[in-house]
């Protein structure tokens, strides 16, 4: 009995080829954003350990640790935060390491109020290639046009004006990082892994983060007297600047406080 034995004609090779090639680059991708997504879940784990540890150092000391390496961010030249890195300069007994970017081994950014009594952490997700800020915190911004986050895209350990009227600060002031906003980066995925700015203004990111509830507002305060006697000014004394207080209707209205004492 003779079997014909028919060979693969050279059509057949090239869909075969291609077919493998096709399923071979999905698996890839797949794997790619596979490991992309195991990352991201790791930081989003990483920043809530280190929030939980954060709590813990609060409750026996009073006040938050201090960032690593910290330059302090004024408001015409009042201190109001210390932003900074998650390094080996941040003292905290819960955790025996303090945990680093998966991918790129940089330190997360890490930020206090100027009393220390509330912080932001920050890290970057890679996002499916979208790369976005990674917030964890418990800041409530009390003047969402003045002090909105505590985090900056910046490259330096300088103090970092960002009011409005001194020019360096009417700059700086559009680097305040949002918590799923990519326009501004607390550091890239790829080196160099610097803190990245992509030019927006001020306002476009304020909105951008207003419709993704991306920053916490305080209502807890009903006038500015109530503010000031709470150590929440962050303007000085005699400065009108705008805050955010409690209606009687329960909803945040602007005002404008000079904290100077009515007699």
């Amino acid at each position: 009995m003779i079997v014909n034995k028919k060979a693969f004609t050279f059509v057949e090779l090239i869909v075969s080829t291609v077919i493998i090639i096709v399923l071979t680059s999905i698996w890839f991708i797949s794997y790619v954003d596979f490991i992309s997504d195991s990352r991201d879940a790791q930081r989003t784990s990483d920043l809530s350990k280190v929030s939980s540890s954060l709590k813990i150092y609060k409750q026996k000391r009073g006040y938050y640790s201090p960032p690593g390496d910290a330059f302090y961010i004024l408001n015409q030249g009042k201190q109001v935060a210390q932003q900074g890195k998650l390094n080996k300069k941040v003292f905290l007994n819960t955790l025996d390491k303090l945990p680093s970017d998966p991918k790129s081994d940089q330190y997360y950014s890490y930020a206090v109020t100027n009393n220390k009594q509330e912080y932001q952490l920050a890290a970057t997700l890679e996002n499916w290639e979208t790369e976005i800020p990674l917030l964890e915190w418990n800041y409530k911004t009390i003047s969402k046009n003045i002090l909105p986050t505590l985090i900056l895209a910046v490259n330096t350990t300088e103090d970092i004006e960002i009011h409005d009227w001194v020019w360096t600060g009417s700059i700086n002031r559009n680097k305040f990082v949002f918590n799923d906003v990519e326009y501004n980066l607390p550091y890239t995925i790829e080196s160099p892994y610097l803190a990245y700015h992509e030019w927006t203004t001020f306002s476009w990111n304020l909105a951008r983060a207003e419709d993704l509830n991306s920053f916490w507002q305080n209502n807890d305060y009903r006038n500015c007297t109530e503010i000031i006697e709470a150590g929440k000014a962050i303007s000085e004394v005699g400065t009108l600047e705008e805050y955010q207080i409690l209606s009687n209707t329960w909803t945040l209205i602007n005002v404008e406080c000079d904290f100077v004492p009515t007699s």
